[in-house]
């Protein structure tokens, strides 16, 4: 079982198509109530402060490289990095 909010990214044809294939069936929360998905809710506010929202990228492989290098604590210097502070 998934549980999701109601984003338009868990709404579309494909998403639902895949998870069909794979067995699961989506259980959606209530509108407005983000409490009934608190821990992912959570997760994306930490990703957000403490990676995304703290540095700038240049693109999504700068973003892929900062997570494989040690999100959460992304302040070790990794002399590949190409994203600034």
């Amino acid at each position: 079982m998934l549980s999701t909010d109601n984003g338009l990214e868990f709404l579309g044809e494909a998403f639902v198509n895949r998870a069909q294939q794979a067995g699961l069936t989506i259980q959606y929360i209530q509108p407005g109530k983000p409490n009934q998905n608190g821990y992912i809710e959570r997760f994306n506010r930490t990703f957000r402060e403490e990676l995304l929202d703290q540095h700038l990228f240049v693109n999504l492989d700068d973003v892929r490289e900062a997570i494989y290098c040690g999100w959460p604590s992304t302040t070790r210097s990794a002399p590949t990095m190409r994203w600034t502070t």
